[in-house]
């Protein structure tokens, strides 16, 4: 993955997390639209100038805006790459959410080989690869995903909400 392309998913956490659209960002920091989609979309190299306005409108250093670009490499954790693992290990029964796939938002795997997803994760998926707001990600996942699960078995996927204390 390109440093363009790891920018680009940096920067939507980043509008994810703090509930905005790609217009109001571009707008808020005086970037262009277009140059603030072809950002987004992995097309353009960013200035110093670049990051110091969205650091500034992210409220953090330009330090920690490069560490979270750094860190916004995706997953090399494809659907069939799952499938291969969980047959290799004779869980060929698990159930995989597959559309939408999720895949940024799975945790990890229970004792019963059951694939555990991170809720809160599932929303950002949706809010960065659907363009979903917040209340519409709650949404989808509460009537598409959660009303499914019933209806799965005993191998179905685990949807983890974490305790905030």
């Amino acid at each position: 993955m390109s440093l363009q392309q790891n920018i680009g998913i940096a920067l939507k956490v980043l509008r994810a997390e703090k509930g905005i659209s790609q217009e109001k960002l571009a707008l808020e920091t005086g970037i262009g639209r277009r140059y603030m989609s072809d950002i987004e979309n992995g097309r353009r190299n960013i200035s110093l100038e670049i990051i110091e306005k969205l650091s500034d409108f992210f409220q953090m250093r330009p330090s920690d805006f490069l560490l979270k670009i750094e860190n916004a490499m995706v997953s090399p954790l494809t659907l069939d790459s799952l499938k291969e693992y969980l047959c290799a290990r004779g869980y060929e029964e698990t159930i995989i959410l597959e559309s939408p796939d999720y895949l940024s938002a799975i945790v990890g795997i229970s004792d019963d080989a059951r694939i555990i997803y991170d809720y809160e994760k599932m929303v950002k998926f949706l809010m960065i690869s659907e363009g979903m707001d917040y209340e519409e990600a709650i949404e989808f996942i509460d009537f598409n995903t959660l009303g499914a699960l019933p209806y799965m078995g005993e191998k179905r996927p685990i949807i983890l909400n974490r305790i905030e204390g």
